[in-house]
């Protein structure tokens, strides 16, 4: 629950403030930091090839400062190769490496939310929630203070951009000082030994070999949606797309990861005992199903012309985007908490085959829709119901894994989530296709 509402407001805040922002910054600010940003959540997929998530996974307590090691070294040999890469691009004359708004930012938010990252593994496998909800608290407020401060004040360039990696700056620097007595104790770093980071490496190879691909590819389906359209479609409906992507999907994402970390941490301890996993399993899906249909409704209801209300009349599309994007919203909140069911009994292969489905069906139907279909909210409709469907299947996959029965969840399962889908058609047929 902690980690849960501080999450929560997390987004809250920047979206609270979002009325403002989106007064002070255009569409096509917009547009930057929705380039930027879904480069940003692609490379932080892979940038630590997943070697962070074994810290909360691991049962040896000496086997952490080890791993802590591994993933930093990991994060900044990967981190050096992307200088280079951009580098070239950028010589090269390669229109999207021209066009990147900014690779020094990219680095500072990368080295910054990877260190935040390797200390929220830490302070989870410590059970320290209370810090972490507090981080993510100043996370929020300080992101949405700067992105303020740079809008009223453009003494930089991308204020929208320069304001995220200051609230991850400082986020991290509170992390490092709340597990000060953890990671600088003289026992912690007198610990690391390069040959058991070598072991542990191979140790761990699931990771890097099915947990990282599949991550990548969930990464790749949100983010990538948005460079693809770029082709297709004007700035400003780009920017649209961003700022329902930011006020929609992100903040279910993180709540959804939020709830994910617990619930990770909870089966790793008892993976071997199946009963538990299964009850461990059915709470969190319980959860899960009490939320999932709520922001569905709420858009297919008429919050989508409260979302234009709260932008502002510049916006009038991306509430229209909104009710789209709602397609998918419920099998994404049903399924996020529970995808690491996979990683603590090691099926993480699994988990990447239906993210390549995934990434193949629903990238090839966007593409497809894109070439032959000029109505974008037409095009994101068809997008959403194919994201929608795999991810249906994990859903039911995770549970089968966990031996969990659906009228176990709730007797209305599937009453709740048809009747959901009824109104969110009826309101997308006469309001926008």
């Amino acid at each position: 629950m902690k980690l849960s509402v501080s999450s929560v407001l997390l987004m809250f805040i920047p979206l609270l403030v979002t009325p403002i922002l989106s007064r002070l910054y255009t569409p096509e600010d917009y547009a930057a930091w929705g380039i930027f940003s879904s480069t940003y959540y692609i490379i932080s997929a892979f940038i630590c090839l997943s070697y962070e998530l074994t810290i909360v996974k691991s049962n040896e307590p000496g086997e952490v400062p080890n791993l802590v090691a591994l993933s930093f070294i990991v994060c900044l040999s990967i981190t050096a190769l992307l200088v280079v890469v951009f580098s070239i691009g950028k010589f090269a004359n390669l229109p999207y490496f021209r066009d990147f708004p900014s690779i020094p930012l990219l680095v500072l938010l990368i080295l910054a939310t990877t260190s935040n990252k390797i200390c929220g593994s830490m302070a989870n496998r410590e059970k320290r929630y209370g810090m972490m909800s507090a981080v993510n608290l100043v996370n929020g407020s300080s992101q949405a203070g700067f992105r303020i401060l740079f809008g009223c004040f453009p003494i930089v360039s991308y204020g929208l951009l320069v304001g995220n990696v200051m609230g991850h700056i400082i986020a991290t620097i509170l992390f490092l000082i709340g597990l000060k007595d953890v990671i600088f104790s003289k026992a912690f770093l007198q610990t690391i030994s390069w040959n058991e980071i070598k072991y542990l490496a191979v140790k761990n190879k699931k990771f890097p070999l099915y947990d990282m691909p599949a991550r990548l590819v969930e990464f790749a389906m949100a983010n990538l949606t948005l460079i693809i359209l770029s082709f297709f479609y004007v700035e400003a409906e780009i920017g649209c797309y961003s700022m329902v992507v930011q006020f929609l999907l992100v903040p279910m994402i993180m709540v959804g990861s939020a709830m994910a970390g617990v619930f990770y941490r909870e089966i790793s301890e008892n993976r071997t005992d199946a009963i538990t996993v299964t009850n461990i399993t059915r709470r969190a899906a319980k959860i899960t199903f009490a939320i999932s249909v709520f922001p569905a409704l709420f858009l297919a209801l008429g919050g989508d012309k409260l979302l234009v209300i709260v932008l502002g009349s510049k916006w009038i599309a991306a509430g229209k985007m909104a009710l789209c994007l709602a397609v998918y919203s419920i099998p994404l909140i049903l399924s996020e908490p529970l995808l690491p069911v996979f990683r603590a009994l090691d099926r993480q292969e699994i988990r990447f085959k239906w993210n390549l489905v995934n990434l193949i069906c629903s990238f090839s139907a966007l593409i497809l829709a894109a070439l032959f279909i000029k109505d974008l909210y037409f095009v994101l409709v068809i997008y959403a119901i194919c994201y929608g469907i795999v991810r249906f299947i994990m859903y039911f996959q995770v549970l089968r894994l966990s031996s969990v029965k659906i009228k176990t969840i709730s007797p209305i399962f599937f009453p709740v989530i048809v009747g959901t889908y009824v109104v969110l058609a009826i309101r997308l047929i006469f309001s926008v296709l």
